[in-house]
């Protein structure tokens, strides 16, 4: 789609909208508010899922068997020992209950911005520990089944 530069006034801002990807979501960090830098990690490849991820926000993984499968696995080689592995918390918060120190926690986009850049407290990014945006996806589904 093109844009009028020479136009002016509401109409450039209309067509200036129009241009522009309807749901694009602005990820930001949990510590500072700042926008995160998603650019992948050396040897990722950013699957189709991530791209409408990084789209609209919303996670295609919720519901899906296989990767709800994947993200237990995951979940258990890398958040259970701080999450305990019903989620009820332990060294880390409550995955299972909607209390949160973030409100942005309690959404995919919010759950997607700590785990992949971290949060106050012992909450690392996993991004540096080469844990990929996909599996994040993955992880987020899996963490949903385990709410009451």
């Amino acid at each position: 789609m093109s844009v009028n530069m020479r136009a002016s006034g509401p109409l450039a801002i209309v067509a200036l909208a129009a241009a522009l990807p309807a749901f694009a979501v602005e990820f930001k960090s949990a510590l500072d508010d700042s926008p995160l830098d998603l650019g992948s990690i050396a040897g990722e490849q950013l699957t189709d899922a991530v791209k409408s991820f990084h789209a609209t926000g919303t996670n295609p993984y919720i519901g899906n068997a296989e990767a709800v499968a994947e993200g237990k696995k995951l979940y258990d080689a890398n958040c259970q020992v701080c999450h305990k592995p019903d989620g009820s918390g332990g060294m880390g918060p409550s995955l299972i209950d909607d209390t949160v120190v973030n409100a942005r926690a309690n959404t995919d986009v919010g759950k997607f911005e700590i785990i992949h850049s971290g949060a106050a407290g012992a909450m690392r990014p996993f991004s540096k520990r080469g844990i990929t945006q996909d599996q994040i996806l993955k992880l987020i589904a899996y963490i949903g089944t385990l709410k009451k």
